[in-house]
């Protein structure tokens, strides 16, 4: 087993991993595209695609691609006000799945139960209802914070279960698993 500081190491990419790496972007761009909700309550399905980066590609790289994904996908993808805070969210939720999938050959539902109820709470739930209410309300006050904060709640507990099972099904693929022996061995 290599070092702990090869884990917070930038390793370098061959031809095959930075290809990769693009179409995983990708795929991140087009389902941030089909996101689904108001500004303030959304549903996304990107936490697939930036599973599978944590998986492969680590803590440095995964939030690296975390921020310049959010500037892109503001940006370009699905254009809006610009927030340096949802950027510091994307990275630490994509932190988060690192920690817990990195080198996994296999990764446990207890991890992904974890390391999703962890992002649900620490990222979606607190970090960015605080940003969306420094953002949309000029109150910002605790009644303020609670009433952007209810939804949301019931929002990632309805979400929860569903994200656990895909993000389950999508790191233990056997196609995943392949992907992984032959192109990061």
């Amino acid at each position: 087993m290599e070092s702990t500081s090869r884990t917070w190491a930038l390793s370098k990419l061959d031809t095959r991993q930075f290809v990769v790496l693009a179409f995983l972007m990708a795929i991140d761009m087009a389902l941030n595209k089909f996101t689904v909700g108001t500004n303030v309550l959304q549903v996304s399905f990107s936490f697939v695609a930036m599973s599978l980066i944590a998986k492969w590609y680590g803590p440095l790289w995964s939030m690296l691609i975390a921020a310049v994904l959010d500037v892109v996908n503001i940006t370009i993808v699905n254009p809006g006000v610009f927030f340096i805070g949802f950027t510091l969210t994307a990275v630490v939720s994509t932190l988060i799945y690192a920690l817990a999938y990195y080198r996994q050959d296999h990764t446990s539902l207890w991890r992904i139960i974890v390391a999703v109820g962890l992002v649900l709470l620490i990222t979606n739930i607190v970090m960015n209802t605080a940003w969306l209410v420094i953002m949309y309300h000029t109150a910002h006050d605790w009644p303020s914070l609670v009433a952007f904060m209810i939804p949301r709640i019931i929002k990632n507990l309805i979400m929860y279960p569903i994200q656990v099972a895909i993000t389950y099904f999508f790191l233990n693929n056997p196609v995943v698993r392949r992907t992984t022996k032959t192109i990061f061995s």
